[in-house]
């Protein structure tokens, strides 16, 4: 369990996604993650646009998501500083995923760093009850799968490498930040 002090920076950070997400869902085209335009100078595309979403079911689908997940990371009792590190490092290894590989010309939403959260929480969950740790992990496993196919609960067509590279990222920021890690022996 984590602290009030926790659990309020969670939800304050949580209502500031959902605000600014909503904003920017407001016009997609200004602050969409567009592979061209950000080629072109507009940096600043590598943050808004994990905040855009290109529909309103989408942007409900994964703020409910992402609410979800910091839920389950703080009941772990995973600090502020180490949500927050796995989050940008997420974003961080999307942005440059989608800007390497190109995988869709425009990208939107926050499911590459939900997925970064869900692995990290549940890597330190098996290391809790192993059993439900690697549920959650393979259900988070299939879930990229059945996106690999095209399917998708969301109403947008899924960008599943952007969650595969962010839930490559959370699983390591876990594994690496377990008690006992050191710094080039990270292991569970």
């Amino acid at each position: 369990m984590c602290s009030k002090q926790t659990q309020t920076v969670l939800l304050t950070a949580w209502l500031a996604t959902a605000l600014a997400a909503a904003a920017a869902t407001g016009a997609p085209d200004r602050w969409a993650l567009d592979i061209a335009r950000t080629r072109q100078g507009e940096w600043w595309r590598l943050i808004s646009g994990h905040l855009v979403h290109l529909n309103w079911q989408h942007y409900w689908y994964d703020l409910l998501a992402l609410g979800l997940v910091l839920i389950l990371c703080s009941r772990l009792g995973s600090g502020v500083g180490t949500i927050s590190c796995t989050a940008l490092c997420a974003a961080t290894v999307v942005s440059v995923e989608l800007l390497t590989l190109h995988p869709v010309d425009v990208y939107g939403g926050l499911s590459g760093i939900t997925a970064g959260l869900l692995s990290f929480a549940a890597i330190r969950l098996i290391v809790r009850d192993a059993r439900t740790g690697i549920v959650l992990l393979a259900a988070m496993l299939m879930k990229i799968c059945l996106e690999w196919l095209g399917i998708s609960a969301s109403g947008v067509a899924p960008v599943w490498q952007a969650h595969c590279a962010g839930a490559a990222v959370g699983a390591l920021v876990s594994i690496c930040s377990l008690p006992g890690s050191q710094r080039g022996d990270c292991r569970v």
